[in-house]
């Protein structure tokens, strides 16, 4: 049971969650699923380095430079410095995809991003939330957004969503890396955050 706990916590891992929230974005019923597909693989490619493969780099410097004790980001302070990797990635990531027309609503992905991240870092240098449930959090309140904005039809991807991160907070909490106090604060500061930015 460990190990598919374990296993879930990896595969939901908060740097990919970007990836899964632009694959809901461009497969959902809506006005963007028309992008054309040559931007969407560019979104891709950007939010892969912006924010997958940068942030890894980054980790792997602070733990050389002994910034980070582990990898696990068990200490809460410590969970800084990738987060400011990411900020500046997002950054980056925002200003790159911008360069292509059809974007507008990946651009409004990454500006979530960056506040997100930035309130979570602030949170964090005082109290230990769930990053992994903050990053579904944000997810579920995008999708929603493009349901209520755009008209797209997301009721099938936002359950599938729900219950996915209801699988990941119960990982998370077998695997006793959060109590519930630090799941359901870290879900629903990614949702409040993200409806209040974008509606």
């Amino acid at each position: 049971m460990k190990f598919i706990a374990q296993g879930v916590s990896y595969l939901f891992h908060p740097l990919l969650v970007p990836l899964y929230g632009l694959f809901f974005i461009f497969n959902s019923a809506s006005v963007f699923s028309l992008i054309p597909f040559s931007t969407q693989v560019y979104c891709y490619f950007v939010t892969f380095v912006a924010m997958l493969l940068m942030p890894l780099l980054g980790m792997i410097v602070f733990k050389k430079m002994g910034f980070i004790s582990s990898y696990d980001l068990s200490v809460k302070q410590e969970r800084v410095y990738p987060a400011l990797v990411a900020i500046f990635s997002a950054f980056a990531g925002f200003y790159l995809i911008g360069k292509l027309p059809y974007t507008n609503i990946v651009q409004q992905l990454y500006l979530v991003l960056i506040i997100v991240l930035s309130g979570f870092s602030i949170i964090t240098l005082r109290w230990k939330m769930s990053m992994h449930m903050t990053a579904a959090g944000a997810v579920c309140g995008f999708i929603t957004i493009i349901g209520f904005r755009y008209w797209g039809e997301v009721r099938e991807s936002l359950m599938v969503i729900l219950i996915l991160s209801g699988i990941l907070a119960t990982c998370r909490l077998y695997l006793k890396k959060h109590n519930p106090a630090q799941i359901y604060a870290g879900f629903l500061f990614g949702l409040s955050f993200v409806v209040a930015i974008l509606y």
